[in-house]
């Protein structure tokens, strides 16, 4: 399996371990305590170069860029065996989740510099955007969040299945580039109403549902992509991750969802089931697209969650 490949999910408890045990041997710091993670095709850092980041982030912070063959996991594992105490992310979803797969479980801190359309974790932890957050990336206070553990991957803000996934992949680029979240309400037009799979979901090893639905949504922050706040309960440190099992069938139904959505009221039972905990079993009836942090995956007939409690750290 290529380590680098965005889609294989890090060896987490090895990584972990050999990770500590490589700092402890090293005993000083081999690079720079700061070291940023570049990705230089971010949708919004076009025309942003290395130098202009590395001007705003000053001399002490080490900047390296992404590849299109690894998108800042390598990087950032190379940051922490040589010591560094911060890495920050520089980029859109895609390079905070590398980046953030790595730190979990670590003392590593992870700043962040939202260059992308959907920049899911910034917003939740109501980031500037861009280079405006440049200085709390680098010196900002950290706090503890949980992340979450999904068919080999990890996750900072949400998963799922059905709709959901449907919206990310079929998003089009140059839209995102140019109008941001707007992309995403056009790709979900195009699948409302959604075709229904069969699911069971089981929580903490109790089945607590079983039916048609659209879309299994898994929370660990509130708002999700297309900067729609779907757990407005949410919080990132209390151990669970909020589930959402939407039920709509006829356009009807799903107006009545979108409207409420919209409006910030409350869901009506029959159309969103809503549970929390700490493990989660999704089984489906078929394969069916799902996303994790907005980045889309293959089709699957199963996704099993686990909640790392407090795992990551992160400038905010």
């Amino acid at each position: 399996m290529n380590r680098n490949d965005p889609r294989n999910g890090p060896r987490n408890g090895d990584r972990t371990v050999n990770r500590e045990r490589g700092q402890a041997e090293a005993g000083v710091s081999t690079r720079p305590a700061i070291v940023a993670v570049f990705n230089p095709a971010s949708g919004s850092s076009s025309g942003l170069d290395t130098a202009a980041l590395q001007e705003a982030l000053g001399a002490e912070v080490e900047v390296v860029e992404t590849s299109p063959d690894d998108p800042g996991h390598g990087q950032t594992r190379d940051a922490i065996d040589g010591g560094a105490r911060c890495v920050v992310a520089c980029g859109g979803d895609g390079t905070v989740r590398a980046v953030m797969e790595e730190l979990a479980g670590s003392q590593v801190e992870l700043g962040v510099i939202p260059l992308g359309t959907g920049n899911l974790l910034a917003a939740n932890l109501e980031l500037d955007e861009g280079l405006d957050n440049a200085r709390c990336a680098v010196s900002g206070t950290a706090r503890r969040i949980d992340t979450v553990l999904l068919n080999g991957e990890r996750f900072a803000v949400m998963a799922g299945v059905g709709f959901d996934a449907l919206m990310i992949r079929d998003a089009n680029s140059a839209t995102k580039r140019r109008f941001g979240s707007i992309a995403y309400v056009f790709s979900a037009a195009r699948h409302v109403p959604a075709r229904l799979f069969g699911a069971t979901v089981t929580i903490d090893g109790e089945a607590v549902w079983h039916g048609r639905s659209a879309m299994v949504l898994m929370g660990n922050f509130g708002t999700v992509s297309g900067g729609l706040t779907v757990f407005p309960d949410a919080r990132p440190d209390d151990g669970c991750v909020d589930i959402a099992v939407l039920a709509a069938r006829s356009v009807r139904e799903w107006a009545s969802v979108v409207t409420r959505l919209l409006l910030r009221r409350s869901q009506r039972d029959q159309l969103v089931h809503r549970f929390s905990g700490a493990e989660v079993e999704v089984t489906l009836d078929r394969a069916v697209a799902y996303e994790i942090d907005g980045e889309d995956r293959p089709p699957t007939t199963a996704l099993q969650a686990s909640v790392d409690p407090r795992s990551l750290r992160v400038r905010c």
